[in-house]
């Protein structure tokens, strides 16, 4: 072996270490979400439901994230959320957690946090196992909007016929009450004039009593003297009695009578009540009859039982719509690999819609720098002396074009399955995911028919390492299942596995992600715009 070729071999070989070296660095040093335990402490909560909160969704305050779920559990008919706070965050047992979606149309949610008061104990300080937030403030969901206005539809009904139940069931005991008020205003009237006239009489004799003792008064002066006395307080007693009844009746009417008109006012606007009651029942009623008969909207509803149906099924649909639209999660990852045998780089877009936790959706846009294969094959028909010599040319052309990819996955348990088209031909592929998601083990077969004389068909081994919350490195080879070949590519080293390695790295991110990192972005754009 030549001394280029030895280099060569060695710088390979010492890049491939250094490559493994960065992995494992990586793999001790950093951690998903960018959250070391030492840096934070973790609390946890129940949520009765826990939709649209996932694997490191955020925890927040006033917009600031302070922490993230760090895992999701069910026990019993409850999720059980593990969150990992910083630790100058010191949340208090009186803290209080709110699940809000900050999209209306995208499913993602995020947690926001009240730190609670200074009086209460701190989360912080206590042990783990004591260390639940029980303040939860959830959203409701369609479902529970709707049974909440059933039931208070049922309550009006309930209340709409205990009212009308009383005033028809007593209708007689209504007229009665008003028939016992008008005998008492006349009997309180007959008893005013009665009595003014008794009290003018005891004035009559008062003052012929007094003109009879001022006759005898001479003879019998002390007497006398001690009758009149006892006369000046029984008339006293007489005054306090008369302010008494006074009293009771009031002051007199602007019929003049003392007493009975406000007494007859009072009669007038009880009356007047009842009028407006009875006038009340009498739209109820007529309400009742049209609902009873399937008039309007209210009566068509419950009169006809196919529309009934109808209508439930409507909001069942668009109860079950809202409900997996809430769920559904687009995932943005932008990929580049250098390729050493090629030195250039092959870059990916890809985009994941994911309406559950375990499928997905993949679209993908690659530009690969070896470009693609096609054969074009031309005959030629040429006749000289009557022979007629028919020559077959074939050639191979490599044009740079752009690829796609859309895929169908499905996973169960750490397992990943995917089918569909991979780089603009038909393939499967799967991923074994190990650490949490923290590391992935990816495997592609694609191109099963290619213009070249290979046996085997396009194959792709990687490896993908997440080290922070949206960055990750990848490592490979790529078509492992066939072997170098130096006239395709006579300028490239020679792979003892495939006809390729690669290394590179990514950043994926969500929806709700892309929006935290827009909103970082424009405030460090007002900040030097000021």
């Amino acid at each position: 072996m030549t001394r280029p070729a030895i280099n060569k071999a060695f710088a390979v070989g010492l890049l491939v270490a250094v490559g493994v070296l960065a992995f494992f660095v990586a793999f001790t040093f950093f951690r998903k979400g960018g959250y070391a335990e030492r840096d934070t402490y973790t609390v946890f909560a129940y949520f009765e439901d826990a939709t649209g909160l996932t694997w490191k969704s955020r925890v927040q305050i006033a917009g600031i994230q302070v922490g993230e779920v760090e895992r999701i559990g069910l026990e019993g008919n409850r999720a059980r959320l593990t969150l990992r706070i910083k630790n100058e965050i010191d949340l208090r047992q009186d803290a209080c957690l709110t699940k809000r979606f900050p999209s209306t149309l995208l499913p993602d949610a995020l947690l926001e946090a009240a730190p609670g008061s200074t009086k209460a104990a701190s989360l912080r300080a206590l042990p783990p196992e004591r260390r639940e937030i029980t303040c939860i403030n959830e959203g409701a969901s369609v479902a529970k909007l709707i049974d909440s206005m059933s039931k208070i539809a049922s309550d009006i009904q309930g209340v709409t016929r205990e009212l009308q139940g009383l005033v028809v069931g007593n209708e007689g005991s209504v007229k009665q009450i008003i028939e016992n008020l008008a005998r008492v205003s006349g009997r309180l009237d007959q008893a005013t004039e009665s009595g003014q006239a008794k009290i003018a009489a005891i004035l009559d004799n008062t003052e012929s009593f007094t003109r009879t003792l001022s006759q005898v008064a001479a003879t019998d002066r002390e007497r006398y003297h001690a009758i009149a006395r006892n006369i000046e307080s029984a008339s006293a007693r007489l005054d306090k009695v008369l302010a008494s009844v006074q009293d009771i009746l009031g002051e007199p009417g602007p019929e003049g009578a003392a007493g009975g008109g406000e007494v007859k006012r009072s009669v007038a606007d009880a009356r007047e009540a009842i009028k407006h009651i009875n006038a009340s029942m009498e739209e109820i009623e007529k309400v009742a009859k049209n609902i009873g008969q399937g008039k309007g909207v209210a009566g068509k509803l419950l009169a006809d039982e196919q529309l009934g149906e109808k209508v439930g099924q409507s909001i069942d649909v668009v109860a079950d719509y809202v409900y997996r639209l809430n769920k559904l999660q687009v995932k943005v990852d932008l990929r580049s690999e250098w390729l050493l045998n090629q030195s250039g780089s092959k870059t990916y877009a890809s985009f994941a819609i994911i309406p559950r936790p375990d499928k997905y959706y993949l679209f993908e846009i690659v530009n690969d720098p070896r470009g693609v294969d096609t054969q074009t094959t031309e005959q030629v028909t040429t006749q000289s002396g009557g022979v007629t010599t028919v020559t077959q040319t074939t050639r191979v052309l490599n044009e740079q074009k752009v690829r796609f990819s859309a895929e169908f996955a499905k996973r169960y348990g750490p397992m990943t399955f995917r089918i569909g088209v991979i780089e603009s031909s038909g393939g499967v592929g799967a991923d074994l995911h190990l650490l949490d998601d923290a590391l992935k083990l990816s495997v592609n077969f694609y191109q099963f028919t290619r213009p070249t004389s290979d046996v085997f068909p396009r194959s792709k081994l990687w490896i993908d390492y997440n080290f922070l919350r949206y960055f990750y490195a990848t490592m490979g080879a790529d078509d492992f299942l066939n072997q170098w070949r130096a006239q395709r590519f006579p300028a490239g080293p020679k792979f003892n596995i495939g006809r390729d390695v690669f290394f590179g790295g990514g950043i994926v991110f969500t929806d709700d992600d892309l929006k935290t990192l827009l909103g970082f972005a424009g405030g460090g754009a007002t900040a030097v715009v000021r």
